[in-house]
């Protein structure tokens, strides 16, 4: 038998020769991944969320209604060269006021009377590349008003900086769960493969003084915690697809007045991160302590 046939026979004998353990250090990792994916999902949700949000975040610059076209174009063409700016629109009063009778027609708690004259201002809306420099472009455009083309500015800068407020917590939160998951699973294997490694203790040592070396003999175990991280993830990727049309209804009528996608490839991609986290934890946490009980070995 070839060495990796051996190495592969002894892992799949090694899983089996404690069956109660290995179910259980199955199921407990199958639980960890389905938190990650569960994280993962509401984590890409929540940041398409965030970005939606984010790409409507927009400057209003009011202009006053003797400002020359020429100054108008120039401040226009000034804004658009902050790289900051994703783009500037000219928005007429005429059409404000359109954009007013639609939104009325589609909302039922307010209405607009028919007016004689058009109260709305001519305006500028500036879209942002980044959320992030509305307090500065804001506060810029602030110093053109009383010089004869901007009358006023709307910058909304509490709801904007609210927003990245968000996006931080959601940025610290979801390393710190994560880093969680990972302590939690890796103590769940380490100590479920400290215990296979201790009833072949005296196996181990036969082998250690035929001349077999750590990484032959630690070879066997860390398969088995990649067999364990393995099952694991098909019980996780199992219960996430028969649970998936609800959890995306869910999702998706929570987030109905947003454009959030979560992307043509996102089940793929989550397939293959929860398995590639399963092999990866799996492995570690065998590495871990089979390296742990050979030093014990050695020193005894």
């Amino acid at each position: 038998m070839s060495r990796v046939g051996y190495v592969l026979v002894a892992a799949w004998q090694g899983f089996w020769r404690n069956p109660v353990m290995s179910v259980a250090a199955t199921l407990t990792v199958s639980l960890m991944l389905l938190l990650f994916a569960f994280f993962i999902v509401t984590d890409r949700g929540l940041q398409a969320a965030v970005g939606a949000l984010e790409s409507k975040v927009e400057i209003v610059a009011n202009l006053d209604d003797g400002a020359k076209p020429s100054d108008i174009l120039a401040l226009k063409a000034r804004i658009e060269k902050d790289p900051a700016v994703a783009r500037v629109d000219f928005i007429t009063k005429e059409q404000a006021l359109a954009r007013l009778r639609d939104l009325a027609q589609r909302k039922d708690d307010f209405t607009v009377a028919d007016l004689g004259t058009n109260p709305l201002q001519n305006a500028l809306e500036i879209k942002l590349a980044n959320a992030q420099d509305a307090g500065r472009i804001g506060s810029s455009l602030k110093d053109e008003i009383g010089r004869g083309v901007v009358t006023d500015i709307i910058d909304n800068p509490t709801v904007v900086e609210k927003l990245l407020t968000i996006t931080r917590v959601l940025s610290v939160g979801g390393v710190a769960v994560l880093a969680m998951m990972l302590f939690v699973a890796l103590f769940v294997i380490v100590n479920t493969i400290r215990i296979a490694v201790h009833a072949r203790r005296d196996e181990i040592e036969i082998m250690q003084l035929v001349g077999a070396t750590d990484w032959f003999v630690s070879w066997p175990f860390i398969i088995e915690g990649m067999m364990v991280g393995t099952f694991g993830a098909i019980v996780a990727l199992a219960v996430l697809a028969l649970a998936s049309r609800p959890v995306t209804s869910a999702l998706v009528g929570f987030l109905d007045i947003l454009p959030v996608s979560l992307g043509a490839n996102f089940v793929l991609e989550l397939a293959l991160g929860v398995l590639g986290f399963a092999l990866l934890v799996g492995g570690l946490g065998a590495s871990l302590s089979v390296r742990s009980q050979l030093a014990k070995g050695a020193q005894a």
